[in-house]
Order: structure tokens, then C-alpha cells, then sequence
């Protein structure tokens, strides 16, 4: 688990954000598949920069092809962070794992957003498990 950390979420961005909807969702079981990274960037030592892609599909698609897939949700966040102490160097599992823990909220909203947008009920994706 990660210590904290004095990292600052400056900014997030959505980088990719859509639906695909072609069958009622009726309930059926859904998986999310969550997916990201942060780095240091190149402008400054303590500068970086992490993503987080989210998709939520029925749970018996998961291996279909996006283009013949009936239900799909997929979000891409970006987000730019900063660390007021410029000595401290954090490993790479560190910046995702804090990268993760900062951006889920955001995920979460945006999946929600997009599905109430298209006229659905957005499915409430619960922490637990994800981020502990």
C-alpha cells in the first residue's frame, strides 16, 4: 500500500470519453477494467503526468471487438501533478498507485455522467476492492 505521498493533483483532463449502446442493459452483470500510469515528466523534476483509462462492459463481452460490442463505456483521463519537495524521488508504483487513488473519483463521475447523458441509469462503481 502506498505511503502518502506529497504529491498535488494540479490538473485532469478527458482525454477519450464515449458510449456504445446497442442492446438494453436490463441489468446484466457489467466488468470495469481499469488501466493507468504516471511518469515524471520531461519539464521539470517535479512535474508528472498519469492517465487512467476506464472501460465498463457486459462482463460476457469482455473479448468482443469494440466495433460489434452491445454495450461499452470507455473514459480516458489525463492528469498533471506536482511535488513541492523536489529532492523526494517516488518509483514508478508509487506515482501510479497515488496517480490511481487521485484520479478514481474522476473516473467514476465521468462514467456516470456519460451514461446519464445517452439516458441511462449510470451504474454507482463502488471503491471497494479498487482503492483500499
Amino acid at each position: 500500500m502506498l505511503n502518502m505521498v506529497s504529491i498535488n493533483l494540479d490538473s485532469i483532463t478527458t482525454q477519450e470519453a464515449f458510449i456504445i449502446n446497442k442492446a438494453p442493459i436490463d441489468g446484466k452483470e457489467m466488468k470495469l477494467t481499469l488501466s493507468r500510469k504516471c511518469t515524471p515528466t520531461n519539464d521539470s523534476p517535479n512535474k508528472y503526468i498519469g492517465y487512467c483509462a476506464a472501460e465498463m462492459r457486459f462482463a460476457d463481452e469482455l473479448d468482443v471487438d469494440m466495433p460489434n460490442t452491445s454495450f461499452l463505456v470507455k473514459v480516458v483521463l489525463s492528469a498533471e501533478f506536482s511535488s513541492p519537495d523536489c529532492s523526494v524521488k517516488f518509483s514508478t508504483d508509487e506515482l501510479t498507485e497515488y496517480a490511481l487513488l487521485q484520479m478514481f473519483p474522476h473516473v467514476r463521475a465521468t462514467l456516470a455522467s456519460i451514461m446519464a447523458s445517452a439516458g441511462l441509469t449510470p451504474y454507482l462503481i463502488p471503491t471497494n476492492g479498487i482503492i483500499q
